[in-house]
Protein backbone atom coordinates (compact mmCIF):
# COMPACT_ATOMS: atom_id res chain seq x y z
CA UNK A 1 0.00 0.00 0.00
CA UNK A 2 2.74 2.47 0.87
CA UNK A 3 4.52 1.99 -2.48
CA UNK A 4 1.31 2.58 -4.45
CA UNK A 5 0.50 5.59 -2.32
CA UNK A 6 3.99 7.02 -2.93
CA UNK A 7 3.68 6.68 -6.71
CA UNK A 8 0.21 8.23 -6.72
CA UNK A 9 1.48 11.20 -4.72
CA UNK A 10 4.47 11.65 -7.05
CA UNK A 11 2.31 11.48 -10.19
CA UNK A 12 -0.09 13.97 -8.65
CA UNK A 13 2.71 16.43 -7.87
CA UNK A 14 4.02 16.19 -11.42
CA UNK A 15 0.56 16.59 -12.96
CA UNK A 16 -0.03 19.82 -11.06
CA UNK A 17 2.23 21.76 -13.44
CA UNK A 18 0.48 20.35 -16.48
CA UNK A 19 -2.94 21.16 -15.02
CA UNK A 20 -1.74 24.65 -14.09
CA UNK A 21 -0.76 25.20 -17.71
CA UNK A 22 -4.12 23.97 -19.02
CA UNK A 23 -6.08 26.05 -16.50
CA UNK A 24 -3.94 29.12 -17.24
CA UNK A 25 -4.61 28.73 -20.97
CA UNK A 26 -8.36 28.28 -20.47
CA UNK A 27 -8.58 31.29 -18.15
CA UNK A 28 -6.73 33.29 -20.80
CA UNK A 29 -9.34 32.26 -23.37
CA UNK A 30 -12.16 33.27 -21.02
CA UNK A 31 -10.40 36.56 -20.30
CA UNK A 32 -10.00 37.21 -24.04
CA UNK A 33 -13.70 36.48 -24.63
CA UNK A 34 -14.77 38.79 -21.79
CA UNK A 35 -12.45 41.53 -23.01
CA UNK A 36 -13.79 41.38 -26.57
CA UNK A 37 -17.45 41.32 -25.53
CA UNK A 38 -17.11 44.00 -22.85
CA UNK A 39 -15.08 46.38 -24.95
CA UNK A 40 -17.70 46.16 -27.72
CA UNK A 41 -20.70 46.54 -25.41
CA UNK A 42 -19.36 48.88 -22.72
CA UNK A 43 -16.96 50.82 -24.95
CA UNK A 44 -14.16 50.36 -22.44
CA UNK A 45 -10.84 51.93 -23.26
CA UNK A 46 -8.87 49.79 -20.82
CA UNK A 47 -6.34 47.51 -22.52
CA UNK A 48 -5.40 44.53 -20.35
CA UNK A 49 -1.61 44.43 -20.35
CA UNK A 50 -1.47 40.81 -19.23
CA UNK A 51 -3.75 39.68 -22.02
CA UNK A 52 -2.10 41.81 -24.71
CA UNK A 53 1.31 40.45 -23.75
CA UNK A 54 -0.03 36.95 -24.37
CA UNK A 55 1.09 35.81 -20.94
CA UNK A 56 -1.77 33.33 -20.35
CA UNK A 57 -0.92 31.51 -23.57
CA UNK A 58 2.89 31.35 -23.72
CA UNK A 59 3.25 30.78 -19.98
CA UNK A 60 0.82 27.87 -20.15
CA UNK A 61 3.02 26.24 -22.78
CA UNK A 62 6.02 26.60 -20.50
CA UNK A 63 4.12 25.10 -17.54
CA UNK A 64 2.96 22.17 -19.68
CA UNK A 65 6.48 21.52 -21.00
CA UNK A 66 7.91 21.76 -17.50
CA UNK A 67 5.40 19.25 -16.14
CA UNK A 68 5.90 16.95 -19.10
CA UNK A 69 9.67 16.90 -18.67
CA UNK A 70 9.24 16.23 -14.97
CA UNK A 71 7.03 13.23 -15.80
CA UNK A 72 9.54 11.98 -18.41
CA UNK A 73 12.44 12.29 -15.96
CA UNK A 74 10.51 10.29 -13.40
CA UNK A 75 9.94 7.47 -15.92
CA UNK A 76 13.33 7.49 -17.69
CA UNK A 77 16.23 8.96 -15.78
CA UNK A 78 19.16 10.55 -17.56
CA UNK A 79 21.49 13.38 -16.70
CA UNK A 80 20.42 15.46 -19.71
CA UNK A 81 16.70 15.11 -18.98
CA UNK A 82 17.23 15.85 -15.30
CA UNK A 83 19.15 19.04 -16.10
CA UNK A 84 16.55 20.13 -18.63
CA UNK A 85 13.68 19.44 -16.20
CA UNK A 86 15.38 21.47 -13.45
CA UNK A 87 16.00 24.38 -15.83
CA UNK A 88 12.37 24.28 -17.02
CA UNK A 89 11.11 24.20 -13.43
CA UNK A 90 13.22 27.24 -12.52
CA UNK A 91 12.03 29.00 -15.67
CA UNK A 92 8.40 28.17 -14.79
CA UNK A 93 8.86 29.59 -11.29
CA UNK A 94 10.25 32.80 -12.79
CA UNK A 95 7.32 32.98 -15.21
CA UNK A 96 4.84 32.65 -12.37
CA UNK A 97 6.53 35.58 -10.60
CA UNK A 98 6.32 37.60 -13.82
CA UNK A 99 2.61 36.74 -14.03
CA UNK A 100 1.99 37.92 -10.48
CA UNK A 101 3.87 41.14 -11.23
CA UNK A 102 1.85 41.71 -14.44
CA UNK A 103 -1.46 41.23 -12.63
CA UNK A 104 -0.51 43.55 -9.75
CA UNK A 105 0.70 46.16 -12.25
CA UNK A 106 -2.46 45.86 -14.33
CA UNK A 107 -4.78 46.14 -11.35
CA UNK A 108 -2.93 49.21 -10.07
CA UNK A 109 -3.00 50.87 -13.52
CA UNK A 110 -6.70 50.08 -13.90
CA UNK A 111 -7.46 51.50 -10.47
CA UNK A 112 -5.50 54.67 -11.25
CA UNK A 113 -7.16 55.44 -14.60
CA UNK A 114 -10.69 54.12 -14.06
CA UNK A 115 -13.59 55.55 -12.12
CA UNK A 116 -15.42 52.25 -11.62
CA UNK A 117 -14.20 49.46 -9.35
CA UNK A 118 -12.72 46.34 -10.94
CA UNK A 119 -15.43 43.76 -9.98
CA UNK A 120 -18.22 45.82 -11.52
CA UNK A 121 -16.45 46.12 -14.85
CA UNK A 122 -15.18 42.57 -15.01
CA UNK A 123 -18.54 40.90 -14.27
CA UNK A 124 -20.99 43.15 -16.11
CA UNK A 125 -22.05 42.06 -19.60
CA UNK A 126 -24.91 44.41 -20.48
Amino acid sequence: KDIKRHFIEEDTKMAVQIMTGVINNNLGLIWLYLFLTQSAILEQRHLPITLLSGYPFWSSLCFIFSGTFTVVVEKKRSRFLMTYAIVMNIFSACLSLIGIWLLVFELSVFRTFSNSPWPQVSTRFL
